[in-house]
């Protein structure tokens, strides 16, 4: 393939993300809109109002969804990056079962987990300690030595089970990839725990993981998606 024809095929999917991605939160954030009766004189700072009344009012919810859409976000960036490096040959088009798959997760797993979690961490667990530095301290070693593992494995025992793959997927999933995906997780979070747990306000705070797992559920995504292979190599 020739480096013209890598650009092009570059910018024509850069094009259909840019378009389908924005499309897809202006949907979004439109139906909000409409279904709260605000959908007259919707700006980028109401869309912010909403969002942030919809986290006091229904944080649950308004958690899941958001990491619901993150999840279908990043799965479809993972989807397309990863294309760039495809063949010709290979289908180029958005695996939408995946996509889907990757959504359903966010929605009923990693939203829900990350709101109880927090709840637990910044209250009961290190609620007691005084002091902020070991406070802080106390809170990324917890997140990276409980929530860490249990998350991943939440996440790869979801999606084999939406996959069709049963306990056996589970299984396979958690005995080949886990260690490997929690030593990533304890790569990446970490660092980016330490503005969250020090900075951003409690209701944001799964926000910010959220905008943050645009890169890391990509990662998962696509670690869950390798095959295992069966036969060695020749």
């Amino acid at each position: 393939m020739t480096m013209g024809a890598s650009m092009t095929r570059a910018l024509t999917r850069a094009t259909w993300f840019d378009r389908n991605g924005c499309l897809f939160w202006l949907i979004s954030a439109l139906c909000w809109a409409h279904m709260t009766g605000s959908a007259q004189g919707f700006t980028a700072r109401s869309a912010w109002d909403l969002y942030t009344t919809a986290l006091i009012q229904k944080p649950l919810l308004t958690k899941s969804l958001t990491s619901c859409g993150t999840n279908a976000f990043s799965d479809a960036l993972c989807q397309k990056l990863l294309g760039l490096n495809a063949t010709e040959e290979v289908d180029s088009k958005i695996d939408l079962e995946r996509f889907v798959h990757a959504a359903v997760t966010g929605l009923v797993w990693s939203g829900p987990v990350t709101h109880y979690w927090y709840n637990l961490l910044f209250g009961k667990l290190t609620a007691p300690i005084k002091d902020p530095v070991v406070g802080l301290i106390v809170r990324i070693f917890l997140d990276a030595i409980i929530f860490s593992p249990v998350t991943v494995s939440g996440y790869f025992a979801i999606r084999s089970i939406l996959e069709g793959s049963g306990f056996a997927g589970v299984k396979e999933k958690l005995s080949t990839r886990l260690f490997t995906t929690v030593a990533g997780a304890w790569k990446f979070w970490p660092a980016a725990n330490v503005i969250n747990f020090s900075i951003v306000p409690i209701p944001f705070r799964v926000l910010y993981m959220n905008v943050l797992s645009i890169f890391w559920s990509g990662y998962l995504t696509h670690v869950n998606s390798k095959k295992i292979a069966t036969q060695p190599e020749v």
